[in-house]
């Protein structure tokens, strides 16, 4: 009856856990009127400059009056520096702007999101014709010259941009204020002209001048990025596994898990956890009356796991529950981080799996913990900037798995569990002398 109970707990359970895969965001108008540049009835402007910036308070010192003294009109367009944020925001406040973007010679680009913010630029400049060559774009950044020379070739080179140049945070308002007196002229110790050029990677650097020429001849650098974060998932589930004594139900398991997460979204992914554990419960109650070869058995598995999504499916829909996405699965490559789940819940829930048993619901706690520790490296920023810009690093990962391979002492939660023994140990040998 225990077991019942459980199983429609379970699959009533993941409905809830449904969730939309878009963040929800409403746009954000200019709220403070003192930061807001307006441009002034009487002044025939002769040149306009485009700020695209989040919200801060640089315009507290009175730059815009020293622009207008230039017949210079100040353009803003605030950036949200919301998380949860949705490049249709961002989209929006571009189009909306188009013509000044159009007619200005200077952009400036003030926020983390300025890789969304030029492929944006990049994929209005080919259906808008916004023709972006001629202009000059100042870059706000303090990343790494080597991450921004990877991140950048992706949408700077469709754009066919020609003046980039960069300038650290902490010398803005300089900037900003040589800018209004019009007395920039690009020679300044603060602002760095930016290169595209791949040449400058040494060929020593192997990894570094691969990375370089696979993004310099158009592939993706996301990819490259998800390969380097892997290597690094992999490094931490080891660590997890030999030093702390986690189980993890093999390397494989944790780190499809992860990528799912990252695919599907957290609440999305449990839920296809726990369709699995009702599956594998089902069938072990089926193969206990009826005996079934292992093919069979796993084959009856995934129809089985298909049907229950189906049911979970209608019975949103039959209680107006709306908690599933269905653009989620306008994409049919959707199917993958589904099946990898199917594999984890198999190798997780198996055979000898008993869900009131102490142990299995610690060891399953613990392969959660793997997963999301795993899962936070994909949103870990700085440490993705970090493998971009110096993707040698995969050289100190391999050595660091080879010293945890090589690892024979007592585990982390093992001194925990042994620590009794040990201090009878001590005990004994204090005695005896």
């Amino acid at each position: 009856m225990k077991k019942f109970i459980a199983l429609i707990l379970l699959l009533t359970g993941s409905i809830f856990l449904f969730t939309t895969s878009s963040a929800q965001f409403t746009s954000t108008t200019c709220e403070w009127a003192t930061h807001c540049a307006a441009p002034t009835k009487w002044i025939n402007y002769t040149t306009t400059i485009m700020y695209l910036w989040e919200q801060g308070e640089e315009f507290d010192l009175g730059f815009q009056t020293n622009f207008d003294k230039q017949k210079t009109l100040l353009q803003e367009i605030f950036i949200s520096d919301n998380k949860n944020f949705s490049e249709a925001e961002i989209r929006t406040k571009i189009q909306d702007t188009l013509p000044d973007i159009q007619s200005s010679k200077i952009l400036i680009i003030n926020t983390s999101k300025f890789d969304v913010l030029l492929q944006i630029l990049g994929e209005l400049h080919t259906s808008n014709d916004l023709n972006l060559q001629d202009k000059t774009i100042y870059l706000v950044t303090n990343s790494n010259k080597f991450f921004l020379k990877r991140i950048l070739a992706k949408y700077i080179k469709p754009i066919e941009i020609s003046k980039i140049y960069t300038l650290s945070e902490d010398k803005l308002l300089n900037f900003l204020s040589m800018l209004s007196l019009g007395k920039i002229t690009n020679q300044e110790d603060y602002i760095t002209p930016f290169s595209l050029s791949f040449q400058e990677t040494p060929k020593y650097l192997a990894i570094s001048y691969l990375v370089d020429r696979l993004i310099y001849h158009g592939f993706p650098i996301e990819l490259i990025t998800m390969f380097l974060v892997l290597s690094l998932g992999t490094l931490v589930i080891s660590i997890l596994r030999q030093i702390v004594g986690f189980s993890i139900f093999g390397i494989y398991s944790p780190l499809l898990f992860a990528v799912s997460m990252s695919i599907l979204g957290v609440p999305f992914s449990l839920a296809l956890l726990a369709i699995g554990l009702v599956t594998k419960l089902l069938m072990s109650l089926f193969t206990k009356r009826m005996y079934l070869l292992h093919n069979a058995k796993t084959s009856l598995l995934i129809i089985l796991y298909f049907f229950l999504m189906l049911l979970v499916f209608w019975l949103n829909n039959l209680l107006w529950l709306n908690r599933i996405d269905t653009l989620l699965f306008a994409n049919g490559f959707i199917i993958f981080p589904i099946i990898f789940i199917i594999l984890v819940s198999d190798k997780v829930f198996n055979e000898s799996f008993k869900l009131f048993s102490m142990w299995r619901r610690l060891a399953f706690v613990e392969f959660l913990v793997v997963s999301f520790a795993v899962y936070g490296l994909f949103y870990r920023t700085g440490m993705k900037h970090l493998l971009l810009a110096f993707p040698e690093l995969l050289i100190l990962i391999f050595v660091l798995n080879i010293a945890v391979g090589r690892f024979t002492g007592l585990q982390l939660l093992e001194y925990f569990r042994f620590m009794p023994l040990l201090k009878n140990s001590s005990w004994t040998e204090e005695e005896e002398e």
